[in-house]
């Protein structure tokens, strides 16, 4: 590119809806219950017509203490699954508030928790029925079995209770998404341009790029990777020429970045008390990540999330990280301290997604369906979900943390439950960071996408903003 030249960066209209997530006070004396009933409410009408549909002529029963024997009915509520795993692992630990589970060594050593004797009791506010799911798949509701359940999801079932109080279940109905209701994206702010060189427009759509895990300041790991993600935002990686600026692979392309947790690699935030010498320490990654992301936020729109690893407390929505860690950055407009779970329009579509923490508890709690559970893997266990089916089963929950607050940190709200994803809020693009590879399908029209963490697998992710196909950049040396 010659001296004289302008280029400009594709651009995308940008409107911040993650003020759910965003807490200003925070109180604690209130019960966990209120979420799960406000849950419950929000929940109730998106899956009790799919039941009361493919069964008109069963009883609508409005409280489960009003089920009666021998009547099929269908009953709406919130599943509890008793792990016996889990029990024997978490043992008496559980009175310790400070105990959170992905810390207990006895849960790491399990590749799931999920096991043939789990139980499963459905609750509301006026009490609790045993049930049995069948485990043959069914031609009536959502085939979903025991194994692949976990305790927070919303329910309808269809059965019948025995003489012992027990729910046999015929057929069971989630929240699930209709194809009408995927985010159409809004014309008045889809707005979005793309790449320019001496006014030649970039026949290649603008990009939102996905990136998570950067551990940055993590002991033993490689900058390079990271130093040549910069450069290629930056466009330092092209030619310097009009073709290569206005290239499929420019980062030129991209509009807008958006980190899902992780950016820094220091466990010593979440160990309590800390001595002097820890808190220099702890402070080193966080320093390391400032000087990275501010050569990213002078050249593009950076949507800064936090994780398990960040700064930040781990009880979810976790607050944003604070402007004052990020002195050089901060200089910037571009950069934009966002809480997790993150929610945003961007060129009009919604864009929906968590730094990984609900698919990895999810997973602890779950079993794959297409094995059996009697089949293992070399290692003696069960397999658990992959993380494509937890961020699935994520949408066609309709719940963002369906495992929060049994078994995932999460605030104990009284007025609503905003991880509920209404009708109103389904994405366009569903996401998770923090995982362990790049995987994406369509579901019901939502992109779902999980981000592979960037310290394991120097990729990152870019969704195109005209027909939401995803492709993985790789970084390494």
């Amino acid at each position: 590119m010659t001296q004289s030249s302008t280029a400009s960066r594709a651009s995308a209209l940008f409107t911040a809806t993650w003020q759910p997530f965003s807490l200003t006070s925070k109180q604690y004396s209130q019960q966990y219950s209120h979420i799960y009933s406000k849950r419950l409410l929000a929940q109730a009408p998106m899956c009790l017509p799919r039941a009361t549909s493919e069964f008109p002529k069963a009883s609508v029963v409005e409280r489960i203490i009003e089920l009666k024997e021998n009547v099929r009915s269908i009953v709406v509520g919130t599943l509890i699954k008793e792990s016996i795993k889990r029990i024997e692992v978490q043992g008496g630990i559980s009175e310790d508030a400070r105990v959170v589970l992905e810390d207990v060594e006895g849960i790491k050593a399990f590749k799931t928790l999920s096991d043939d004797g789990d139980k499963c009791v459905m609750e509301d506010d006026s009490g609790r029925v045993s049930l049995k799911i069948p485990e043959t798949d069914s031609k009536f509701g959502d085939n979903y079995k025991l194994r692949s359940l976990c305790t927070g999801v919303v329910v309808a079932c269809v059965g019948s209770v025995d003489a012992l109080g027990e729910m046999l279940v015929e057929a069971i109905y989630v929240s699930s998404v209709s194809d009408n209701e995927v985010g159409e994206r809004v014309q008045e702010e889809g707005k979005m341009e793309k790449a320019k060189v001496d006014g030649e427009e970039s026949e290649f759509a603008p990009v939102v790029m996905l990136m998570s895990g950067l551990k940055v300041g993590q002991e033993g790991g490689d900058m390079l990777p990271l130093q040549l993600l910069v450069d290629y935002i930056s466009g330092s990686l092209s030619g310097g020429d009009k073709e290569s600026l206005l290239g499929k692979g420019s980062g030129a392309n991209v509009a807008r970045v958006i980190v899902a947790g992780g950016a820094t690699g220091s466990n010593a935030f979440t160990k309590g008390d800390l001595d002097e010498m820890d808190v220099k320490k702890a402070a080193e990654p966080i320093k390391v990540l400032d000087s990275y992301l501010s050569q990213i936020c002078c050249n593009v729109e950076v949507d800064l999330m936090p994780g398990s690893s960040d700064p930040v407390p781990l009880m979810l929505p976790q607050t944003s990280i604070h402007p004052c860690l990020l002195p050089k950055s901060t200089e910037w407009q571009s950069l934009n301290c966002a809480p997790n779970p993150y929610s945003s329009r961007i060129a009009g579509a919604k864009f929906l997604g968590t730094s990984g923490q609900p698919i990895t508890d999810m997973r602890r709690f779950t079993a794959s369906e297409n094995v059996e559970m009697s089949d293992t893997d070399k290692e003696g266990e069960a397999q658990a979900i992959t993380e494509m089916e937890a961020l699935e089963n994520t949408l066609m929950f309709r719940h963002l943390t369906p495992t929060g607050p049994d078994s995932l940190p999460t605030y104990p709200f009284m007025d609503n439950d905003p991880f509920v994803i209404k009708s109103n809020c389904v994405p366009k693009v569903l996401f998770a960071g923090g995982c362990e590879k790049f995987e994406t399908k369509e579901v019901k029209g939502v992109r779902l996408v999980c981000v592979p963490e960037f310290e394991k697998t120097g990729e990152v992710v870019l969704v195109n903003l005209e027909n939401f196909e995803c492709e993985v950049v790789k970084f390494e040396c």
